[in-house]
């Protein structure tokens, strides 16, 4: 018998979904933001769109091909975090694997739902300027498609920059999601204290802030992995901005040490609050487009008091 092609494709993969189960299985509460009704979930069943990679016209004998590269990439992450994100307070990664776990990270924001509909009908008449330079039958769909199965095969920023199909504002995205402005590195955060941590479906969510002279900067984006740990891709210089807008404190968001004799990485687990737990699942909450997803609903604030199935 044939395997069967997949057909649910998950923007958010399950083996991140599935840390935030209830049961040890792979069912989650969901609050959705447009009812305001909390549901029980399997993971199969949010945070994914069905065929949203189907490429019938760049891989018309594996039309699922860029849905099982995801597959392949996705597996090779969830080793690295399973086995030292989640488990170790000291995480020492080598370089190789920081790079990797950027773009895949950068990655999830440019296959999300969200992102195909702005190559698809929510297309700008800006961007249509600028993307039918480099497609020239005007079909922004198949330009994502075409770039995203191109992307989900590098694991490195080098390989993006060197690769010669990839379309150049594809690769300006990546070296803004991977470099940011100034640099770009990995903190993870534990939480202490009454709330969990939620996963919402703007992954990463990105945190920015006003500097003292009006301009604006990205400071941090939050990545949820489990109810107990965020990783943070916090910005060089993210420090700089006032407490009061990056709420977290400088021990928090400190650089890691970076060994660059034995080119290996060393982030130490820190603790956060109450505090800023809450607003981290509040940025989180207010810029998912669809929803949010939780472990225990005794553990976390919603805005209003929802309806709960």
């Amino acid at each position: 018998m044939m395997n069967k092609e997949p057909i649910k494709h998950h923007y958010i993969p399950q083996f991140i979904l599935r840390n935030f189960c209830f049961d040890g299985g792979n069912r989650l509460y969901y609050f959705n933001k447009k009812t305001s009704e909390i549901c029980e979930r399997k993971t199969n069943e949010i945070f994914m769109v069905r065929n949203l990679y189907r490429d019938n016209i760049n891989n018309p004998d594996e039309p699922a091909k860029i849905e099982k590269d995801m597959a392949r990439f996705e597996s090779e992450v969830s080793r690295i975090i399973a086995e030292k994100f989640l488990r170790e307070n000291e995480i020492s990664i080598s370089l190789e694997d920081n790079e990797k776990l950027k773009l895949f990270f950068a990655l999830m924001g440019f296959r999300s739902k969200i992102t195909s509909n702005t190559f698809g009908a929510g297309a700008s008449e800006e961007s249509k300027g600028i993307y039918f330079l480099y497609q020239k039958n005007g079909d922004l769909s198949d330009f994502w498609k075409r770039n995203l199965g191109k992307l989900v095969n590098c694991r490195s920023l080098k390989e993006v920059c060197e690769h010669n199909e990839i379309d150049d504002p594809i690769k300006i995205f990546m070296c803004r999601d991977i470099l940011g402005i100034f640099g770009l590195y990995f903190i993870v955060a534990e939480r202490r204290g009454t709330f969990d941590f939620v996963i919402s479906d703007s992954y990463p969510t990105i945190i920015y802030g006003e500097m003292e002279n009006g301009l604006e900067l990205i400071l941090y984006s939050i990545i949820p992995i489990s109810p107990d740990r965020v990783i943070l891709l916090v910005a060089n210089g993210a420090t700089a901005a006032p407490e009061r807008v990056r709420v977290l404190n400088d021990e928090v968001l400190r650089m890691p040490k970076i060994n660059m004799n034995r080119k290996i990485i060393t982030i130490h687990v820190r603790k956060i609050y109450e505090r800023e737990v809450e607003y981290l699942n509040s940025a989180l909450i207010k810029e998912a487009h669809e929803g949010v997803a939780f472990r225990d609903k005794s553990r976390v604030m919603l805005p209003i008091a929802p309806n709960i199935k």
